[in-house]
C-alpha cells in the first residue's frame, strides 16, 4: 500500500489495484468447483482455513509446514498455479500477500 502525502490534512491511502475485490471473484464455492489437482486443493484448503483461523495470510513456509511438506520451491509453484486458475490473488515480491479472492479485508469471517 502506497501512501500519498497531501497538502495540509494529513495523507491519503491508495490501495493496491490488484488486491481490490472485483464482482468478477468467485465465491467460495466456485473457488471448490475449479477443477485442481490434490496437491493444490490441499494448498488451497490451507490457505483458506489460515484466513479464517488467524485473518492474516499464510508464508510458504507455513503452507508447507501444515501440508508435511518442506519444499518450498513446490509450494510456491502450487501457489503460482492456483493463482493462474484465479482463485488465489498475490503481490509479486511481498510476503503474506497470498489470499482466497473472496476474502474482503472489510469482511473476514
Amino acid at each position: 500500500m502506497r501512501v500519498q502525502k497531501q497538502p495540509p490534512g494529513g495523507y491519503k491511502k491508495i490501495f493496491n489495484e490488484k488486491m481490490i475485490p472485483r464482482p468478477s471473484d468467485m465465491t467460495y464455492e466456485e473457488c471448490l468447483g475449479v477443477e485442481m489437482s490434490p496437491a493444490q486443493n490441499e494448498v488451497f484448503l490451507v490457505i483458506d482455513e489460515w484466513w479464517k483461523k488467524y485473518h492474516y495470510a499464510p508464508t510458504l513456509r507455513d503452507i508447507a509446514y501444515v501440508r508435511g511438506k518442506m519444499g518450498l520451491a513446490n509450494t510456491k509453484r502450487l501457489v503460482d498455479r492456483l493463482v493462474d486458475l484465479g482463485v488465489v490473488k498475490k503481490l509479486s515480491g511481498r510476503g503474506r500477500s497470498v489470499r482466497p479472492v473472496y476474502i474482503n479485508f472489510r469482511n473476514l469471517e
